[in-house]
């Protein structure tokens, strides 16, 4: 079977309620195709990258499709405390070794969200409305063993709300009639984000001027600092003095940051880790650094609280 580009949705500020429409959460995962047929399940991520040695477990969609030819749309989540963890997940989705693989089977359990039902046997079904593509993909999956089919919410303000009390990365809002568009952005989609927050260590700065404009971030991933971005927003000039003029007294020639880009390395000052900043931020990249850092404020916390 041709492999199918997933449909994206286009972005939108404001959260909407419309009876055309229904609301899902946003999950912080990879995206993820599933084609399953009578002996494997084969998953291609959105740039059609081959993942399935990274997830094994999901194979268990062979017996719950019950052998059927299906392609699955969906999202692979991690959770840590309860809640999506993007770097979790990033950890299973760029491992390769065999080993590394079977460690990480146990150590990071994985859950596929499943949102959409796109082929079932001979069947094309993406020009069906969505609405019924998702009766098909209700009556065919019975979810289990961390394999869920999304929820759907009938307010978009509602389930925004319940996103930002629980600091989750957004909602979608989809067309109830939208056929599936593939490797296409179309308003029958759109998705809604809530900006989150992330204490980070100030690992270093850069100048302008002579006055710090930038922040070098990190957080601690067990023992070690990784280097998660620079944030240069949110402060106004007086404020950049008076950190400059604190940050100079905590300078060091040491690097404590286990990775850093060397075009930024060349250019900055580091810093002994002791100082907490509190960011907002869009969301994660794949390359896990922050999207569209806005310092918010210094927190008063041990640095080594300031973990992914």
């Amino acid at each position: 079977m041709e492999l199918i580009l997933p449909m994206e949705p286009i972005m939108r500020e404001q959260v909407f309620d419309s009876e055309e429409f229904t609301y899902q959460l946003k999950w912080d995962g990879v995206r993820m195709l599933a084609y399953s047929g009578k002996n494997q399940v084969e998953l291609i991520n959105k740039k059609l990258n081959n993942r399935t040695a990274q997830y094994p477990e999901l194979q268990a969609l062979i017996s719950l499709l019950h052998g059927r030819q299906a392609v699955l749309d969906g999202e692979i989540v991690a959770f840590k405390d309860s809640q999506p963890n993007f770097p979790a997940v990033m950890r299973r989705d760029n491992a390769r070794k065999e080993k590394c693989i079977a460690m990480l089977l146990k150590e990071v359990p994985i859950s596929y969200i499943v949102f959409d039902l796109l082929w079932d046997n001979d069947k094309d079904l993406r020009n069906l409305p969505l609405i019924e593509r998702k009766r098909h993909l209700q009556n065919l999956l019975r979810p289990q063993n961390g394999i869920h089919i999304i929820e759907d919410f009938p307010s978009g303000s509602s389930l925004f709300t319940a996103v930002q009390e629980a600091n989750l990365e957004g909602i979608v809002a989809k067309r109830k009639a939208s056929p599936y568009l593939a490797g296409k952005k179309h308003q029958d989609w759109y998705k809604i984000k809530y900006r989150r927050r992330q204490s980070c260590i100030i690992g270093g700065y850069t100048l302008r001027n002579n006055i710090a404009n930038s922040l070098l971030l990190g957080v601690y991933q067990g023992d070690n600092l990784h280097y998660v971005g620079r944030a240069s927003s949110g402060l106004n000039e007086s404020d950049w003095k008076e950190l400059h003029s604190g940050m100079s007294h905590l300078q060091t020639g040491k690097m404590h940051f286990v990775s850093l880009p060397s075009q930024i390395a060349r250019k900055c000052y580091f810093i002994n880790p002791s100082l907490v900043v509190e960011v907002e931020f869009a969301e994660w990249t794949q390359d896990m650094h922050l999207r569209s850092p806005v310092i918010k404020g210094f927190l008063k916390i041990p640095p080594e609280q300031c973990q992914i």
